[in-house]
């Protein structure tokens, strides 16, 4: 009876010493030890057409568009792109960043320009994309479309 009691015993300290040997990673470290953080994306709040103009443009006429962004990450530009109708996509400016905060929307602030190209058909539609760009190279992308009345 002494026996089994003791090998009863021992075979508990094997075992306790077995799993507290036993070195557990944390749950992230293969992520801690793979990856590189590059920093954060940009955010678009708002990319609209400024009032009193509307998502309706006439052909040959300027649109201005009224962009509201921020980011926690250093912005280095902004890209605006104009896609008209079933063409190519093609770069109308590219405005290094300016620091134009407004405490009305908390956001940076930033009017843009576009000239809608004359001779477009009524119903051509435009895809307008804005592309806001990091120093770290992180970017961020919206789309508007205007209609050629």
């Amino acid at each position: 009876m002494k026996k089994n009691i003791s090998l009863y015993v021992s075979g508990l300290f094997t075992l306790a010493a077995l799993f507290s040997a036993c070195k557990k990673n944390a749950p992230d470290q293969f992520l801690k030890d793979n990856i590189t953080i590059i920093g954060k994306v940009p955010v678009i709040a708002t990319f609209t057409v400024a009032p009193p103009q509307t998502t309706n443009v006439a052909s040959g006429t300027p649109v201005k568009l009224d962009l509201r962004y921020w980011s926690d990450d250093e912005i280095n530009l902004i890209n605006l792109r104009a896609t008209v109708g079933t063409g190519a996509q093609a770069l109308v400016s590219t405005t290094p960043y300016k620091k134009a905060y407004s405490s009305v929307s908390r956001t940076d602030s930033l009017l843009l320009s576009y000239p809608v190209p004359s001779g477009l058909a009524t119903g051509t539609s435009i895809a307008m994309e804005v592309e806001v760009v990091n120093k770290n190279t992180l970017t961020k992308k919206l789309v508007l479309t205007l209609k050629v009345q």
